[in-house]
């Protein structure tokens, strides 16, 4: 009873160690669906994106490829040129500047947030000052327009 008893008290530690590393990957692996749901969770807390394909003519193929304003490839097929291609829908929750933005950018409306900076300061506008709204935004508005809409 003394082996066992100086045994555990030497190996306490590690025994402990070996027991939280066990309880956290069950936990893990019981909880991994709400773990690798929670990017949309957090995407519908920041806003939701609604693209508009109503439009005459516009039975591309989901996988099909466009050019942006940059020439640059895109799956979209929100842009022609530097020209929005088709109406456009966005809402825009509450949240900090980068959050807002972020549905832009998943409308396929900005490649980044940086792309949404420059488009603002070629409008002369602030990028920061982007309002929690539902946007509609026409065909034919460049990046600029946009970024003049949801910062006025």
């Amino acid at each position: 009873m003394k082996a066992l008893k100086d045994f555990i008290y030497d190996k306490n530690d590690l025994i402990i160690a070996l027991l939280v590393l066990v309880l956290a990957a069950l936990i893990i692996a019981w909880r991994m669906d709400v773990i690798m749901n929670y990017p949309e969770v957090l995407a519908q807390e920041t806003g939701t994106v609604q693209v508009d394909n109503s439009e005459k003519g516009d039975d591309k193929e989901e996988g099909d490829a466009d050019k942006d304003s940059a020439g640059e490839t895109t799956s979209s097929g929100v842009w022609s040129g530097d020209k929005l291609a088709k109406d456009v829908t966005v809402e825009i929750n509450p949240g900090s500047a980068t959050a807002a933005a972020q549905c832009l950018v998943d409308a396929g409306l900005f490649k980044s947030y940086e792309d949404y900076e420059n488009a603002c300061a070629s409008a002369g506008t602030d990028p920061t000052a982007i309002h929690a709204a539902t946007f509609t935004f026409e065909k034919g508005l460049t990046k600029a327009d946009i970024a003049k809409e949801v910062t006025q």
